[in-house]
């Protein structure tokens, strides 16, 4: 298979794209940094939609990964690259056989807990610019199919090289900033970067005509909920981090949150509103759909994971 791999520099990204490799398939990259991998290398930027259809010109398959996730971006940026990027991209597989992208389950968020459900609608407005800009881009490749279309969401995605959930918490961890809330008892699912990235590839596999994964969005998981708790403190004391976490009630810490999010002048608040309320809220999901549909399963529980970024750190 011949396939088009936007935003390859990510961790996600490239593991998508080893795995491709590894299996046989001819991987074309796009993104603005050079990502070192042995593919077909296309540097360009999501905001040149004749730059995107030049580039995918000739493949057979579209994954459509990159986006904008920097901290607090404005308004307009995150529209630029995350909703006008991926119609660009959308458009340009009109040429391929299948269409794969990916979301994030905080679209679905409604400020209430998910306890054992299905992935829920991209119905997200809340004022978290990341996740309203892809739930405006996850609706508009499903109200329009013009190839088989497979969305999945890759739900709290970690594993060595992560800088996202892993770098933040051992950051924070480090700098005495990091905090439970309500003691990190809310359960969560998580997924390991193999498993996240193996449910793409199945994605791709399972994006053809009549199969019953297309034109959906499916929220996939390591199928092994944990306590929020206790995954953050597997997490930090793997990454050689010995401190002990302190914890504050969910109410104040949305309020910190907010107020957090007002008054702050960096990069990225230590918390926000949008982090208070999914760290103190469960989060898992209904899996046997999204394994038959995609005739996938992960392979790598928490415990395994842990034990995988603990040997990552010592090598």
């Amino acid at each position: 298979m011949k396939v088009f791999l936007t935003g390859a520099t990510s961790l996600l990204g490239r593991t998508v794209a080893l795995q491709l490799l590894e299996r046989g398939d001819q991987v074309t990259t796009f993104q603005r940094q050079p990502s070192g991998l042995d593919t077909t290398e296309i540097l360009g930027d999501l905001r040149d939609p004749s730059a995107i259809a030049s580039a995918a010109r000739g493949h057979d398959s579209v994954i459509h990964l990159a986006a904008l996730v920097t901290p607090r971006p404005s308004w307009e940026d995150a529209v630029a690259v995350n909703v006008d990027g991926t119609m660009a991209v959308r458009d340009a597989a009109r040429g391929a056989e299948r269409f794969v992208f990916i979301s994030s389950p905080s679209v679905a968020f409604h400020g209430a807990p998910t306890t054992g459900g299905a992935s829920g609608i991209a119905r997200y407005a809340g004022r978290d610019h990341y996740t309203a800009t892809k739930a405006m881009a996850e609706r508009l490749v499903l109200e329009r199919l013009e190839v088989p279309t497979v969305v999945i969401r890759p739900h709290l995605v970690w594993g060595p090289g992560d800088t996202q959930l892993v770098g933040r918490l051992v950051d924070r961890a480090n700098s005495g900033r990091l905090r439970l809330i309500d003691h990190g008892l809310a359960l969560i699912d998580t997924t390991y970067i193999d498993d996240a990235a193996a449910a793409i590839v199945a994605g791709l596999d399972a994006a053809t005509p009549n199969s019953p994964a297309v034109g959906r969005a499916w929220t996939v998981t390591g199928n092994d909920p944990r306590p929020v708790g206790e995954l953050i403190s597997g997490i930090v004391r793997a990454m050689g981090v010995d401190r002990t976490l302190r914890s504050i009630p969910a109410p104040i810490a949305r309020i910190l949150g907010t107020v957090l999010e007002r008054v702050w002048r960096g990069d990225e608040p230590p918390l926000t509103s949008f982090a208070a309320q999914q760290m103190s809220m469960a989060h898992w999901f209904d899996q046997r759909a999204v394994h038959s549909a995609l005739e996938w399963q992960p392979t790598v529980s928490v415990t395994e994971g842990l034990r995988r970024l603990a040997a990552s750190r010592e090598r």
